[in-house]
């Protein structure tokens, strides 16, 4: 992943190819995890999802190694893409081990163990990088992949208890619950932050700045460990200072550390700034993921969870996308003081639309 910009970048891409890339992941997802959200809670299973996303990611994986070419890359990476939108599910799987008012713990939990893989992947992935190459770490990730199938395989299935087939009607419901719709627009401007520039753009800067593979490795790992580490406490910090209040005040610090960036000239101060900025916004994104399922019942979970992830995936893309084309535009600079508006917007969005309660109330029929 740290490398992976600058690798496309020295195939040949351009900037706003670079973020065509990228975008591609984000697009999948948002045209299928709706779709996937209700059909898993149409027939109750979770376990078919999960797997097949797994060996999409191996496909991707696969492709980029076989066939390393700026517009195939779109092509794999939309692969990756369709293993991602298995996240859905495994989010629903996972928080249907806690009670639903513990939903926010759920997600922070979730997030944490990801961020940690992603931590791991990004120190290992840069040595690798270095040392055999950016393709062999492809064929590396295949391998996971196939290994993460089997594993989820042996796990088996967790019936969804008393099952009640997801109906339109119901779904419409969930469509309708204000608190689901704001969080879910709120976590795509953080989406836009996220993609556009921590994993587009961020290591092309740190590129310019003389950053080796091993440094773009870093930059990621420490990045990846603030935002996941804040995502595991700031569930628990909700109770003492508000929902409301951990959100506001992480979308304002985000929006102090992209602005701060343009000033950065050193290496080791741009990854000092990456772990503010992780940590703003490992604050806000659990607290959201939360809210998106706490107010709907078990049987509605993965839709509700379909609609979060498929609205905020639009940041994913939309990030990345229209990034490359700004970047090209006005440079990195211009790029980075047009994205501080996006934690600004989340922020005004949090003060005027989301309240301090949230109630573990289902949906009826």
């Amino acid at each position: 992943m740290p490398a992976f910009p600058v690798y496309a970048e020295s195939l040949g891409a351009s900037l706003t190819v670079v973020g065509l890339i990228i975008a591609a992941y984000g697009l999948v997802q948002f045209i299928l995890r709706i779709p996937i959200g209700y059909l898993s809670d149409r027939y109750g299973i979770r376990l078919p999802f999960m797997a097949l996303g797994l060996v999409a990611i191996a496909i991707g994986a696969i492709g980029m190694a076989l066939f390393p070419n700026p517009i195939l890359l779109i092509v794999w990476r939309g692969f990756h893409g369709v293993g991602a939108t298995s996240f859905v599910i495994s989010a629903v799987y996972f928080a249907g081990f806690f009670r639903p008012e513990q939903a926010a713990n759920a997600t922070g939990q979730l997030l944490f163990m990801s961020a940690i893989f992603i931590v791991i992947a990004s120190m290992v992935g840069g040595v690798l990088a270095e040392n055999f190459g950016v393709p062999f770490t492809f064929w590396v990730s295949a391998v996971i992949a196939m290994v993460g199938t089997a594993a989820i395989l042996f796990a088996g299935e967790r019936p969804v208890s008393t099952h009640q087939p997801m109906s339109i009607h119901r779904f419409k419901r969930v469509l309708s619950i204000r608190t689901l719709l704001v969080a879910s627009g709120i976590a795509a401007l953080a989406q836009f932050v996220m993609w556009g520039l921590n994993i587009g753009f961020i290591p092309i800067f740190a590129n310019n700045l003389g950053a080796s593979k091993a440094d773009l490795g870093t930059l990621t790992t420490i990045t990846f460990l603030s935002y996941g580490t804040s995502s595991l406490v700031a569930p628990r910090l909700r109770n003492r200072f508000g929902t409301h209040n951990i959100i506001v005040v992480g979308s304002l610090f985000t929006a102090i550390t992209i602005i701060i960036l343009p000033s950065i000239s050193t290496v080791p101060a741009l990854i000092t700034l990456q772990a503010v900025n992780g940590i703003a916004r490992g604050s806000v994104f659990p607290l959201l993921m939360g809210i998106s399922i706490q107010n709907v019942s078990e049987h509605e979970r993965a839709s509700a969870m379909g609609v979060f992830q498929s609205i905020y995936a639009l940041g994913m893309f939309a990030g990345p996308a229209t990034a490359g084309l700004i970047a090209d535009a006005i440079g990195l600079t211009g790029l980075f003081f047009v994205t501080s508006v996006f934690p600004i917007l989340g922020l005004l969005s949090a003060l005027a639309w989301l309240r301090e309660s949230y109630n573990p109330t289902t949906t009826t029929n």
